[in-house]
Order: structure tokens, then C-alpha cells, then sequence
């Protein structure tokens, strides 16, 4: 079968995706990537076929979520500090904030990733190639619209937390105890817009997808009652070379340190330390973790600390591919990203993320694991700092919950093993509609 996989312009987002297209090629299956132009250099660095369509919005727009709703609306993050997404709650809840919240993402975060030319692309792209499949990245919405237009049966692709999803929910639940008249819903009406200059309608499968798959560990997952494929995690990092002295077993435990400030090289911003680390300073940074008994290893490209002198214990290697780095390590301190949070799960080690709001979620699931704690970057202290690595290299509690976290990972369907339930999703689901340009085969 033909299958397209879709993504907005940022690498990381992507990466997730790579397995799962490459576990597809392997086993027969066309598949294309199609996507932002800017995102082509990382696709085909992947080994795969990439198709390049216009960019998905103005050329200085931050592809993050945070950056994007903070940009626009600083006030977005207060909506989504300390909402319980679990539901049990109910004093969280409120129309207003929900409303709000969908309003800003709907407006700015989705609208900014999925620009009118990008859906036009995709769909005139999908209308020609006739794909069977389309696999989206959960907030790259232009491949629902593609795959409705084109008739192709669609997955969501989800690498976290299904908070959005869940906030969406219970704002339609709220929304329904209004009259008809007063009911409002922004992402309905964004996406039926999109869909009308195609001659179709919106309907809530384009957000949730006709199926979702999803890489979050199963005792993380939100209930949002939508048909879940699981898969399991496989990281993967882009380009990467394992340097020599990581062939080499530590002397201490090794806290791996990463904020998001490697070397890149695929053009996208990187955050700055100020950013990362909220209301702390690099200073503050590594008097924290100057008296620990532990190697810090820092993905921080040397150039960012020049002139700074690091302590005894602490070297800043640059890039390193956390798949093998994080094996020899005890403890990760990382900003919350979802890669560098899966790979840690996928290697049973125990983690210290420092999150903004938008991250917190995936922050709250890893400690109701036990396998994990979270600062919020915002009340950051170097007290706090140096008190949480110490209670995650000396505890038990986390090293086992990190571990239990692993086995439910490793217990998940590899790549491999999800093709053949997606082949049988995608017949249940693809629907044949009048090609453009040659017949589909």
C-alpha cells in the first residue's frame, strides 16, 4: 500500500516518526514523507523519500509549541499551570479557560504549523499520488484534511500525554449544557474552513483521527476513549557518531545533562539557557551539581560555556546520541522534551525534567511513576536542583520505577509488528474517490 507521513516543521517531532516508516518500507509499503520544505534535509537524512511542499508559515515562526503560544499570548501558559488533565479534579474545569485554551492553540499554535499552502499542497500531493494511508503528527492537522479530501484512511500519530485532546473534550462536554446558539468551538471552525475550499465538511475524526497510534508508555496514557494502537518507542537521533571516550564505563554514576542546546544542524532555533533554565543562571546551574559525586556529562555545545569555568566533575561534549549515552547513565536531567523523555523510559533511567507548563503533563506522568521528578523552570533554585539529583541517585524508589516504566515499554508492539494492524486499519477505513491525474493502483 501507499502510506504518507506528515510532520510540521520541526526534527524532533519527526524523529518519532522514522521507526515506523522505515518498519513500513521494510515490509513492502511505499512510503513518502510529505511536508514543510524546510523539513526535507532531515527526512532524507533518514534514508527516506522525502516531498518537499511550501513552508508552513512565515519563515520566523518558532515551530514549539511554547514558543509559538508564548509569543502570541503570554497569558496561554497560566490557562494550562497546574489544570488537571486526569479529571479528577472537577474544580480545575471551567468553560472559560477551556474555551480560551482552544481558542489561542486553534488560532495561533495550529493555524501557524498547518498555513492554507501547506493544506493546499498536501491535498493537490494526496489527490495525486492517491495514498492509502496517511500518518499524521498529532498537531500537523493538514493530513487529516488531506487524507478526508483524498479518501485515504488516517492515523494520529501521538507522542505524549493526550492533554490537548482531553482539554478539547471536556470543553465540548461543558459546551453541551449551553444552548445551541451559545456553543462555541474554534478548532471546528478553523478546520471546517480549510475543508470547505475542498467541498467537505469537519467532523471530530479530523481531530482525533480515524485511529490513533501512539508511542506513550500505556500507565501514562490519558483516557480520551479513542481506538489506541500502541507501539513501542525506538529512538532515534538524527545523524550521530559515538564519540570514543563513551565506549569507556564510568567511574562514578554519570548524570547525563541535556537542555536542548546541542550543536544542530538541521536549522531550526534551539532554546537558550535562559529559556531552559527559567529563574536560575548557568552558574547557578553548576553550583548545583559541583558537589555531587557523580560525572555530569552536558549536551551543551562548548561554545555556549566558553569562557565559563566548569567544575571538576562536569565536561560539555556537544551532540552525543542520547540512545547510547543515556545506557551509562543513572540519572538524566533534561528541559522535558518528549524524545529525550521516551528514550530515557525506553532505558529505564530515572529523570529530572525542568518544564515549562506546556511540558508539565509529561513531567506529572513520569513522577506518578515514580521513575521521575519535575521542577517547574519558573520556581527554579539551585537548592532544588541539587536536592532532586540527589534524591534520584540515592533512592531506590525511582531506579525501580524507572525500571517498571521499561518493561511496559519493551512490552509495547515494535514497529514491525504494527504494519500488519495498520494494513488491516487502513482497509477498514481507506475509502476510493475520483483520482486526479492517473488512476490509483
Amino acid at each position: 500500500m501507499k502510506v504518507m507521513l506528515t510532520c510540521f516543521a520541526a526534527p524532533t517531532h519527526f524523529y518519532s516518526l522514522v521507526p515506523v516508516a522505515w518498519a513500513l518500507r521494510t515490509a513492502g509499503h511505499e512510503v513518502r514523507v510529505v511536508g514543510p520544505a524546510e523539513l526535507a534535509p532531515t527526512i532524507t537524512q533518514a534514508g527516506l523519500t522525502a516531498v518537499a511542499v511550501e513552508r508552513s508559515g512565515p519563515t520566523d515562526a518558532d515551530p514549539r509549541v511554547s514558543g509559538l503560544l508564548g509569543q502570541a499570548f503570554p497569558g496561554s501558559l497560566d490557562l494550562v499551570r497546574d489544570f488537571d488533565y486526569t479529571g479528577q479534579d472537577a474544580a480545575t474545569w471551567t468553560l472559560s479557560g477551556l474555551l480560551e485554551l482552544e481558542t489561542v492553540a486553534s488560532s495561533v499554535m495550529y493555524a501557524t504549523m498547518n498555513g492554507d499552502r501547506l493544506i493546499d499542497e498536501l491535498v493537490s500531493y494526496a489527490r495525486q499520488w492517491q495514498p492509502d494511508l496517511v500518518v499524521w503528527e498529532m498537531f500537523t492537522f493538514a493530513g487529516a484534511v488531506a487524507a478526508r479530501v483524498s479518501g485515504a484512511a488516517h492515523a494520529r500519530f501521538v507522542w505524549g500525554p493526550d492533554g490537548a485532546l482531553r482539554a478539547r473534550q471536556e470543553m465540548l462536554r461543558l459546551s453541551r449544557e449551553l444552548p445551541a446558539a451559545h456553543r462555541q468551538d474554534p478548532t471546528a471552525e478553523w478546520l471546517d474552513g480549510c475543508l470547505a475550499r475542498y467541498g467537505s465538511r469537519f467532523d471530530e475524526e479530523l481531530v482525533t483521527g480515524q485511529w490513533t497510534i501512539d508511542i506513550t508508555p500505556p500507565g501514562m496514557r490519558l483516557d480520551v476513549g479513542v481506538h489506541t494502537t500502541g507501539v513501542r518507542y525506538v529512538p532515534y537521533n538524527g545523524p550521530a557518531v559515538v564519540p570514543d571516550w563513551l565506549r569507556t564505563p564510568p567511574r562514578r554514576p554519570r548524570v547525563c545533562l541535556t537542555l536542548g542546546l546541542t550543536s544542530r544542524t538541521d536549522g531550526q532555533p534551539v532554546d537558550t539557557l535562559d529559556e531552559v533554565l527559567g529563574s536560575v543562571s548557568l552558574g547557578d546551574l553548576l553550583d548545583a551539581v559541583r558537589d555531587l559525586d557523580a560525572e555530569i556529562v552536558a549536551t551543551i555545545d562548548p561554545a555556549t560555556v566558553a569562557g565559563v569555568e566548569l567544575p571538576d566533575n562536569v565536561r560539555a561534549v556537544g551532540f552525543v546520541p542520547l540512545n547510547d549515552l543515556l545506557p551509562t547513565c543513572a540519572v538524566v536531567l533534561h528541559q522535558g522534551g518528549s524524545g529525550t523523555r521516551s528514550t530515557a523510559e525506553v532505558h529505564g533511567v530515572p529523570q529530572l525534567m525542568l518544564t515549562d507548563p506546556w511540558d508539565a503533563l509529561r513531567g506529572q506522568a513520569v513522577e506518578r511513576a515514580r521513575a521521575g521528578l519535575t521542577l517547574d523552570r519558573g520556581a527554579l533554585t539551585a537548592d532544588l536542583l541539587r536536592d532532586s539529583l540527589q534524591r534520584l541517585l540515592k533512592d531506590p524508589v525511582f531506579t525501580e520505577g524507572a525500571a517498571r516504566v521499561q518493561r511496559e515499554v519493551l512490552a509495547e508492539p515494535s514497529p514491525n509488528d504494527l504494519v500488519a494492524r495498520l494494513t488491516e486499519l487502513t482497509g477498514a477505513h481507506r475509502r476510493r474517490v475520483p483520482t486526479l491525474g492517473g488512476n490509483h493502483v
